[in-house]
């Protein structure tokens, strides 16, 4: 089965850290303007290591930026993919939400798209696992309601009812001797991951607990795979397990 992938939105976010990268270059270059006469007053060698600097970190900056579109859009194995996902991971998600908030792009929309570029990094990378090495971790809001079974400490405790798809992520999990575990938050979550120690997770989850879910366990890599919300948000959630399963075909060791 091929490894097929959602990267499907990931333009915004791209956008966005590219205008946020284009803004601290001009910051920064403001700054050096303001502070250059002083520089050029103290040492004359000072200035010019600055100026030196300074263009470095512009080189770097538009490197980067230029290889990072490359690995989303290409999705090509680069050496530098593992310290793109590192930048973006730790230091240009937190300023591009921040941009994005001052010019009133929902939190939402951002993060949903800086999943979407999380597994463009992901693909890139190539990486194939053991099935034992592998984790797919769940919201507990994927359980119906009206069920009375307490599958969050054992999911194989799963009556297999049909309500929701716990029942097919069982199947799943069966199938590719994978192992499955239900997340009540993000203590239990760290529980299980410390347990378990996967190299690889998928996980499931809204917007916001996906995004800080992938930063907090970094750099374990996580597939990400948003909830559908059909009756609003932590309620009687479902997921595409298709997409699951299609990832599952590839990243397993034959």
């Amino acid at each position: 089965m091929d490894f097929k992938i959602n990267t499907k939105g990931k333009n915004l976010f791209l956008i966005l850290s590219t205008i946020t990268l284009i803004l601290m270059m001009a910051i920064t270059t403001l700054l050096w303007w303001f502070i250059s006469p002083r520089l050029h007053e103290i040492s004359t060698i000072l200035a010019d290591l600055s100026l030196t600097a300074l263009r470095v970190f512009f080189f770097v900056l538009i490197m980067g930026t230029i290889l990072v579109l490359l690995i989303c859009y290409t999705e090509t194995n680069l050496l530098v993919a593992k310290f793109a996902i590192t930048a973006y991971i730790k230091i240009i998600y937190p300023v591009t939400l921040l941009l994005g908030r001052l010019i009133g792009i929902s939190k939402e929309k951002i993060r949903e798209s800086f999943v979407s570029v999380n597994n463009s990094f992901i693909n890139a990378l190539k990486k194939q696992f053991n099935p034992s090495e592998l984790l797919i971790l769940l919201p507990h809001c994927l359980q119906h309601t009206d069920c009375t079974i307490r599958i969050t400490t054992d999911v194989t405790k799963c009556a297999r009812c049909g309500k929701c798809d716990i029942a097919k992520l069982c199947e799943i999990s069966e199938k590719y001797k994978i192992k499955m575990a239900i997340a009540t938050g993000g203590t239990i979550a760290r529980k299980i991951i410390i347990e378990n120690r996967p190299k690889f997770i998928i996980a499931v989850a809204c917007e916001r607990d996906l995004v800080d879910g992938l930063r907090e366990v970094f750099p374990i890599p996580v597939y990400g795979v948003l909830n559908l919300r059909p009756e609003g948000p932590c309620v009687n959630t479902r997921v595409i397990t298709g997409e699951i399963e299609s990832a599952l075909g590839a990243l397993i060791k034959v």
